[in-house]
């Protein structure tokens, strides 16, 4: 019993986490890059997409939880203008769409199982293949549930760049703090 409690436990404490790391890359994401933005919800370049890849292929489930939550936090202002179900659908295809993707590229060998076996290859693929089933998603959920003026079309291809630049330059930026973390331990372990 104890160890489903604390299974759980730290299953909390990850989507927490996951759920602020997600909301706080998004405000900062509107903080560098406003400039960049196509229409309400629509990027250029989406730093959060990064996030997404990140917390799914780490974390798994409570990754996807989390930015389910930190969608919600994010779109609660909209719940006054009784868009309720658009907020929680939204919130759905944003957690678990890349997880959905990387079950799926698992299933079909396209994806490593075992995350220490990941390849560039792997990876570069599921970013796409996310980013594309993302904006996809996001676009035929914001035309059947039409709040504002959307034009599918035209919202559906800065999406897919957006997602898709935000989560590669998050996963380089990621890996180049890994190489100096990793170069500081080496140099330093040397001495």
């Amino acid at each position: 019993m104890n160890l489903s409690i604390r299974n759980m436990a730290e299953a909390v404490v990850l989507s927490l986490v996951s759920a602020a790391l997600f909301a706080g890359f998004f405000r900062l994401n509107e903080l560098i890059f406003s400039a960049l933005e196509h229409s309400q919800g629509v990027n250029w370049i989406f730093l959060p997409a990064g996030f997404r890849v990140l917390l799914v292929l780490g974390m798994g489930l409570p990754g996807c939880l989390g930015i389910f939550l930190g969608t919600l936090y994010l779109d609660h202002a909209h719940l006054l203008h009784g868009h309720a179900m658009l907020i929680f659908l939204t919130g759905i295809v944003s957690g678990f769409t890349p997880w959905v993707v990387m079950k799926t590229m698992s299933q079909r060998g396209l994806l490593s199982a075992d995350l220490k076996n990941l390849t560039y290859q792997q990876l570069l693929n599921f970013t796409l293949f996310y980013a594309a089933a993302n904006a996809v998603l996001h676009q035929l959920l914001w035309a059947l549930i039409n709040v504002h003026n959307h034009q599918m079309m035209v919202e559906l291809w800065p999406m897919f760049v957006g997602d898709l630049l935000g989560a590669l330059l998050m996963l380089y930026a990621f890996k180049g703090l890994v190489n100096l973390i990793q170069g500081r331990r080496s140099s330093s372990g040397s001495l």
